[in-house]
């Protein structure tokens, strides 16, 4: 596969077609100019030392050598260069509840993108860890693997919300089991566990979860999002519309969500990990990153794809021996001696 560094210079392959049209035109005229003036067998013999073969052989190596400069100067890529790369660092996955709850905005805009704004931040800043996404609400699944590429990860972030699950609930529990079987065995250290949830109305085993991420040696950190006061939860028209209500019990009443901190701090506690709370005035992230930056880093190889290798050289050294050649040829027309 070839590609091209310096497209801008294209235009000038048309003053190379000039040049050669203009080579060619007076080639064309000088041989009608000559038909003119005598016939062939005598123009043959008055030009005898001429050579205009010779000239036109010249001509055509000069044309040649002005292509061979012209795709030089366009800077040819061949190939692509793959190397093997040593990389350090953890393997980091981030739990991210999507319930409706998350809708709820005692923080602002809301719950839920706050939090995705923090993780955008958050991936900014990894340097050679590796980060996996985990979507729950009710049930939960590895929303994207463990990758290095962060790009591809924002793109997957960014299209979560609390229409993506419709079995509603905070199943914490399922969110990190589904997380930890996310991870690869070939390492029992430098692993971490990232859930963030308002914290209500978890379901699911808590305690099975932590003997088997303690068993597995993965640190959980959590995240709070939202406030103890809490806050209603606006009602959609459709995905991208909210309807002005909200949510309302069977009395009729607007239903209040509010951040529970129990299961989230038990999690981490009991994992050695930490508890931070995001509101709309701090950054809960960077206290977990800095915690993240102390773990020991393992060492993985991955593949670097970089760019394609330049290959103009070898147009360009051809061109110029060409050019010199085209210029030298007419000083070897001599005459044969005893003519």
């Amino acid at each position: 596969m070839v590609k091209f560094a310096h497209l801008e210079y294209i235009w000038i392959f048309g003053i190379i077609g000039l040049i050669a049209v203009l080579i060619l035109y007076s080639r064309k005229k000088v041989k009608k100019k000559l038909n003119s003036f005598a016939s062939n067998n005598l123009v043959s013999k008055l030009l005898e030392n001429h050579r205009p073969g010779i000239k036109k052989t010249a001509q055509n190596i000069f044309i040649i050598s002005l292509l061979l400069l012209g795709l030089a100067l366009i800077g040819p890529k061949i190939g692509q260069n793959i190397k093997k790369v040593e990389r350090k660092g953890v393997d980091v996955i981030i739990a991210l509840d999507i319930s409706k709850s998350m809708d709820a905005r005692d923080v602002s805009p809301s719950r839920l993108e706050r939090a995705k704004y923090r993780i955008d931040k958050f991936l900014d800043r990894l340097q050679g860890d590796r980060i996996g996404l985990v979507a729950f609400a009710g049930i939960s699944y590895l929303h994207c693997p463990l990758t290095l590429d962060y790009s591809a990860a924002k793109l997957f972030l960014d299209v979560l919300d609390s229409e993506v699950i419709t079995t509603q609930g905070t199943a914490i529990a399922d969110a990190v089991d589904t997380a930890l079987d996310a991870f690869q065995n070939d390492s029992e250290k430098n692993r971490a566990i990232v859930v963030i949830s308002d914290g209500e109305d978890h379901e699911g085993d808590i305690d099975q979860v932590i003997q088997k991420a303690k068993k597995k040696g993965v640190i959980i950190y959590s995240i709070g999002v939202g406030t103890k006061s809490g806050a209603p939860i606006p009602l959609k028209e459709n995905d991208s519309q909210q309807s002005g209500d909200y949510k309302r019990n069977k009395q009729g009443r607007i239903v209040t969500t509010r951040l529970e901190v129990g299961t989230l701090s038990r999690i981490s506690s009991e994992t050695g990990g930490e508890y931070a709370q995001l509101s709309n005035d701090n950054n809960a992230f960077q206290q977990i990153y800095k915690k993240i930056l102390g773990l020991d880093k393992k060492e993985y190889q991955t593949h670097k794809y970089t760019d394609f290798e330049n290959r103009y050289q070898v147009l360009l050294l051809p061109g110029i021996l060409l050019v010199i050649i085209s210029v030298s040829i007419p000083l070897f027309n001599y005459k044969k001696e005893g003519q």
